[in-house]
């Protein structure tokens, strides 16, 4: 499904991303983790056609994404939910939901709606509410909620987990398997090391802006390299 091959980014003269591979499968749970500064957000960024790639290409299908716009982006089946969550304070969760679906025609929206509030019900419950007035958890689904209201085929997630009650990061992976089963490609960028291991089909390690290690999701986690430098071990 994405073919990412010798990508690098720069932001000016400080090289983020040095010549990174990597490939999604259809299906997929596929997971980037790292240390705080590693290049996993410049890499997903660049992937949705915020950063442009200072060299390499991204491949999705037989399009080439490496110049190619953000909405086109969207338009082509791809999207981020983005660090930080990033909803619309002053809109409510209903119009943060309809944010997401500019792409969608009017007459599917309504359907699609439904499906987003059957995986999110605290959203229908709350439709009517100041977005900025949800807990995280809840900002959370409605950032991935909003992401999904675009139909996409491969689903970016960037730190999904940051900020959030154990009791909801729980909540938050759990429905990411349920995303994939539903047939939804997922790659999940990650500072938590084992809950993003747990779920993921395959993994790469990203260390200053390059792979540094890859393999199974269980491979990984017996990896005692990745024990040390991530899982406390």
């Amino acid at each position: 499904m994405l073919d990412v091959q010798g990508l690098k980014v720069n932001y000016g003269a400080i090289h983020a991303v040095r010549g990174v591979d990597f490939n999604v499968q259809d299906d997929e749970i596929v997971t980037l983790i790292g240390a705080n500064g590693a290049g996993k957000s410049t890499i997903v960024h660049t992937l949705s056609g915020m950063l442009k790639a200072a060299a390499g290409t991204i491949k999705y299908g037989d399009q080439d994404l490496t110049k190619m716009s953000a909405a086109k982006i969207v338009g082509a089946g791809i999207a981020q939910v983005p660090e930080g969550r990033r909803i619309f304070a002053g809109l409510s969760t209903m119009e943060n939901l309809k944010m997401g679906a500019y792409l969608v025609p009017r007459n599917e929206q309504s359907d699609v709606l439904a499906n987003v509030f059957d995986q999110f019900p605290v959203l229908k419950e709350r439709k009517n509410q100041d977005a900025a007035t949800l807990s995280g958890g809840e900002q959370q689904m409605l950032a991935m909620g909003r992401a999904l209201m675009a139909q996409p085929k491969l689903l970016m997630l960037d730190e999904p987990s940051m900020g959030l009650a154990p009791i909801y990061i729980s909540k938050i992976f759990d429905i990411i398997k349920t995303i994939n089963k539903q047939g939804v490609t997922v790659l999940l960028i990650e500072q938590n090391a084992l809950q993003a291991l747990q779920i993921a089909n395959r993994g790469y390690v990203i260390a200053n802006g390059t792979v540094q290690l890859t393999g199974t999701g269980s491979e990984l986690l017996a990896n005692p390299e990745v024990q040390k430098a991530y899982l406390g071990g």
